[in-house]
């Protein structure tokens, strides 16, 4: 790897991003199945937002829409509308299919951005995960379960009763409840619509509701792995396959954006995306520094 040659010539970020793209393109021009698609990439170390919409708009502008498009991600999710902007876009720049391939991590909103793609390609270490709006690390869902923990204790222990109306007239306004559970309904309307619309969809209504409220509301943990086969399970028949060619492709890409994190972390001191074409989508920001030392007790 290139970078880590230029460890001690101090490079400028121009030169560092130069140094990304030729990698990138490099390690698409060794693989064949490439050729067969407009890759993209969303490898966000942060989370998605509207500047990663704005910024594969700008590169699906100039893709060729008569290919398909193939997405490939590795974030943790972020903003649910902008992840709905993502696949959209996606979906409307090629005539063809929209595929994603998910080489490790496409969960929360990532995962709503597969909703949309007619082909998810995963393989061992591949995970989705539940698409439940957070709000500063803790789900939307949480507020309502947690009400509903208390009614469930005010029938068991009926002279704590007062206690707890006390509690929640202090802590909760209620307001918030009913936005909470509107914002948690929205990813799965996101959902709905993202699946409604995909080109090689035969799914009835029914099947669509269930998909999107099984992502919502089945798991009590944000972080719960979704991995191949149970993502086979939960879309229809033929969406998610498995340890395909295009999932190769996404692996070694992942690995050349994992070594490239790492050496612009370590040497260079810079944080690192990845989002658009490959010979555009480099993003660099200045990491703040470590403060203080380490002491022991």
């Amino acid at each position: 790897m290139r970078l880590a040659q230029l460890s001690g010539s101090n490079p400028s970020e121009d030169q560092l991003k130069d140094l990304v793209h030729q990698q990138i393109t490099r390690d698409l021009a060794e693989d064949p199945i490439s050729a067969q698609y407009n890759v993209m990439f969303l490898y966000d170390a942060l989370a998605i937002a509207r500047s990663d919409t704005d910024q594969l708009y700008r590169s699906l502008n100039k893709a060729y829409p008569d290919k398909p498009l193939l997405l490939v991600i590795d974030s943790t999710g972020g903003d649910v509308a902008a992840a709905y902007f993502i696949a959209k876009i996606c979906r409307e720049f090629t005539r063809v299919s929209f595929h994603v391939a998910v080489p490790r991590r496409a969960k929360s909103a990532a995962t709503l951005i597969c909703c949309g793609a007619e082909h998810i390609h995963m393989g061992s270490l591949s995970e989705l995960g539940p698409i439940d709006p957070q709000f500063e690390g803790v789900p939307a869902l949480a507020l309502k379960n947690s009400i509903e923990h208390l009614a469930e204790l005010t029938k068991r222990y009926p002279q704590a009763a007062d206690l707890f109306a006390s509690y929640l007239s202090k802590t909760l306004r209620i307001e918030a409840l009913g936005y909470y559970e509107r914002v948690a309904e929205s990813a799965a309307q996101y959902a709905e619509r993202l699946l409604r619309a995909r080109k090689l969809t035969s799914v009835a209504g029914e099947k669509i509701r269930n998909i999107a409220e099984r992502l919502l509301y089945m798991y009590k943990d944000h972080g719960f792995v979704i991995d191949a086969a149970e993502a086979e399970e939960i879309f229809e028949s033929g969406v998610v396959l498995t340890n395909t060619p295009e999932y190769a492709l996404a692996n070694k890409l992942y690995r050349s954006l994992d070594i490239i994190q790492r050496v612009l972390r370590d040497l260079h001191s810079l944080g690192f995306a990845f989002t658009g074409a490959p010979d555009s989508g480099c993003q660099l920001r200045k990491l703040p520094r470590a403060v203080g030392g380490s002491s022991n007790t």
